[in-house]
């Protein structure tokens, strides 16, 4: 979907910024290799799903943003993946959905 890249692209402003979990050099890698992904990726335009998404979006009671990606895994006839619990909630009662669970981390003794 084509705001994939821009939301991608703030979740690493706010480990950068906000969280300060990435610093910069970082992010810069992770930017480089987020673009590499991205590039060859299939993209589905807004435009395509704006009907459907707006459907969802006050059907489910969600933002459009939220909607688009469960649009988009309908259009394709995909699995959405998603690490939002309250998108998945939504997205798993009219698409193919898996919650993704974060990594647990290892504090070293």
């Amino acid at each position: 979907m084509d705001i994939a890249l821009a939301e991608c692209l703030n979740v690493i402003w706010k480990h950068t910024n906000l969280l300060k979990d990435l610093d910069i050099k970082e992010a810069s890698l992770t930017i480089e290799d987020l673009t590499k992904l991205y590039n060859e990726l299939t993209i589905t335009p807004t435009q395509e799903i704006k009907k459907e998404a707006m459907h969802i979006a006050i059907i489910q009671n969600i933002t459009v943003y939220d909607a688009l990606y469960i649009a988009t895994a309908q259009k394709l006839n995909a699995t959405l993946y998603t690490a939002d619990q309250k998108l998945y909630a939504k997205a798993n009662q009219i698409t193919k959905s898996k919650l993704l669970k974060p990594k647990e981390q290892t504090i070293p003794p």
